[in-house]
């Protein structure tokens, strides 16, 4: 009984582990995405100065 609890207990960590680093991953591509936002106004906002 205790091999199946054991084999349980690492499956959810897994998951737990697994699910934790997919948030990190996101995040770190949500930050990537309004940096790139950010530069892309700053040249929309710079060529519209010069018209």
């Amino acid at each position: 009984m205790f091999e199946n609890l054991t084999l349980l207990i690492v499956i959810i960590a897994l998951f737990w582990l697994g699910a934790f680093g997919y948030y990190l991953y996101t995040s770190r591509q949500q930050n990537d995405i309004a940096n790139d936002l950010d530069r892309l106004n700053k040249k929309l906002d710079k060529s519209e100065r010069h018209e």
